[in-house]
C-alpha cells in the first residue's frame, strides 16, 4: 500500500490567521497585536489539547476583562477558515485508488476541530486523520509523523506527505518519505500523479 498525507489548513482548507485574529480581537475589544501576544501563553497548550475552548475563553476574558461567551469565541476564532471545494473533490477522486491510503495531519485546536467536523465531512472518507490536540502532539515534531505512517501500516518510503510549511515537510522528510511544499493546486496535482505514476511503474515492472 502507498499513502498520501495532506495537510489541512491552507491545502485541503482555506485559513486566514489575519482574518481570525481580527474577528477574535473585535469580539473582545482590543487590537490584533494585543490579542497575538495574549494568546501566545495558551496557544501551544490549546494545539496539544492540553487546554479546552472554554478555559482559552476565559483566559481571554480575565485578561482583557470581558465577558465574551464559548459560542462568541468559537465564531470569531473560525472566521478565518473555508471549505476548498476544488481540493476536497479532487482529493474524494484519489480515494478510488484500491492500493492508495489518503490521510492528514493537522497542527489544530478543539475549536477547529468542531468547525471541519461540521463543515468538511469529506475527512470522515479518510483512512486516518490525526489531530494534534487528539494525540498531544505537534508538526514538526518527528513522533506524528511516524504515528501517522504506524497506524496507517505503510514504511515511510511508501508515503507522499504534503504541507504548506517548508519546515513541517522537511521533518517528513527526514523521515524517508516523499514530500513537497504546496502552493497551488494546479502544481500539487501535477505533482502527485507523477508520484502516482512512479510507483505504479514500479510495481508493473516487478
Amino acid at each position: 500500500m502507498h499513502a498520501i498525507i495532506f495537510d489541512i489548513g491552507n491545502v485541503l482548507v482555506g485559513y486566514d490567521h489575519a482574518q481570525t485574529l481580527a474577528a477574535v480581537a473585535a469580539s473582545f475589544d482590543i487590537t490584533p497585536d494585543d490579542l497575538h501576544h495574549a494568546y501566545r501563553a495558551v496557544g501551544r497548550q490549546f494545539g496539544l489539547g492540553q487546554l479546552q475552548p472554554a478555559q482559552v475563553c476565559d483566559f481571554l476574558n480575565q485578561q482583557f476583562e470581558a465577558s465574551i461567551s464559548l459560542e462568541q469565541f468559537a465564531t470569531a476564532f473560525c472566521a478565518g477558515l473555508t471549505r476548498d471545494d476544488t481540493a476536497l473533490s479532487y482529493v474524494n477522486t484519489l480515494q478510488v485508488e484500491d492500493e492508495l491510503f489518503i490521510g492528514a495531519i493537522s497542527n489544530t485546536n478543539a475549536t477547529h476541530v468542531a468547525w471541519l467536523d461540521a463543515h468538511v465531512p469529506e475527512l470522515n472518507n479518510f483512512e486516518l486523520v490525526v489531530m494534534s490536540n487528539e494525540v498531544a502532539l505537534l508538526k514538526p515534531d518527528a513522533e506524528i509523523f511516524e504515528l501517522a505512517l504506524e497506524l496507517l501500516d505503510v514504511p515511510a518510503s511508501h508515503a507522499l506527505y504534503i504541507d504548506d510549511s517548508a519546515e513541517n515537510v522537511a521533518a517528513a522528510q527526514s523521515l524517508g518519505m516523499e514530500t513537497f511544499v504546496h502552493t497551488d493546486w494546479e502544481a500539487t496535482r501535477l505533482r502527485i500523479e507523477a508520484w502516482c505514476n512512479g510507483w505504479r511503474t514500479a510495481a508493473t515492472a516487478t
